[in-house]
């Protein structure tokens, strides 16, 4: 288990950071929390322990807050120890934040589904307001109106626990099906596109966690990834389908195309890096 809490920073670190991760969709904030620390940063990531059921920040040694009261209270006294607040959807945190530490930078990071649907344009604004920069993690995302010019960071993969494997060739391929997908539908797309091949399904009870979950990737030739939201299918990799690359897997993806390694930026080295860019604008 890597730990993602503050750390010694080291002194000839001239430009190191102090960065509060808020929320932590997919590990996308403890993957980024991880690289950080290497480039000499000091880096926490905070999540309430309701929404981290494949126990993704608990397997990185982020804070796990049970109840959503002490998770807001305790997130707004951890902000008081850092430089930037690098907010993960959590929109919740701003006007707290810059009420209580008017001189701290705050990052917001959009990953979609706030985006998307449940938040009216109009209430974003307000809080948009008072935030310094805002990333968003997917290039569709670049498409909706923002009180600041969005910036494009890929999502990061863990590549030392997602590492390239020996892919079997059973002809066998795994889907995360989401609400409007059944494997029927996948399996008539799959074999008017050419594939022969079995699907099976992540189960939504019993899931794999996080740690395991390289372990049920690696049983399987293909990954068919297939972003399915709100009844549209959205074109780009979903952090399972990223994974599934940085394994070294097959990657049938929403054209039926056949994706092979995981792209270069999607590499959290490379991503730190970018977001290092954003820090300092």
């Amino acid at each position: 288990m890597t730990n993602t809490r503050v750390g010694h920073v080291c002194d000839r670190c001239s430009t190191a950071k102090k960065i509060l991760h808020v929320w932590d969709q997919a590990s996308t904030a403890s993957v980024i929390a991880k690289w950080q620390r290497r480039l000499g940063h000091s880096t926490a990531v905070i999540k309430n322990s309701k929404h981290d059921k494949n126990k993704e920040t608990e397997y990185y040694g982020g804070f796990i807050i049970k109840s959503k009261i002490m998770f807001v209270l305790k997130s707004i006294f951890l902000a008081r120890k850092f430089d930037i607040i690098h907010l993960h959807d959590a929109w919740f945190m701003v006007i707290p934040v810059k009420l209580l530490y008017p001189k701290k930078k705050i990052i917001m990071h959009y990953h979609g589904s706030m985006i998307r649907a449940k938040m009216k344009e109009t209430r974003r604004k307000i809080w948009e307001k008072y935030i310094d920069q805002i990333i968003v993690s997917t290039p569709d995302l670049l498409e909706f109106e923002y009180s600041k010019q969005p910036y494009y960071i890929p999502n990061p993969v863990d590549t030392e626990l997602f590492k390239p494997i020996i892919r079997p060739h059973n002809y066998r391929g795994l889907i995360s099906l989401k609400d409007g997908q059944t494997v029927k539908r996948i399996e008539m797309g799959l074999e008017n596109n050419g594939f022969d091949i079995e699907v099976l399904t992540i189960p939504r009870k019993n899931r794999v966690t996080y740690e395991k979950f390289h372990e049920k990737l690696s049983n399987f030739e293909f990954y068919i990834d297939h972003p399915f939201i709100k009844g549209k299918m959205i074109r780009h990799h979903s952090a399972c389908g990223l994974q599934a690359l940085a394994l070294g897997l097959k990657v049938i993806n929403w054209d039926f195309d056949v994706i092979v390694g995981l792209p270069d930026f999607h590499r959290p080295e490379n991503v730190v890096k970018e977001i290092e860019k954003i820090y300092e604008i």
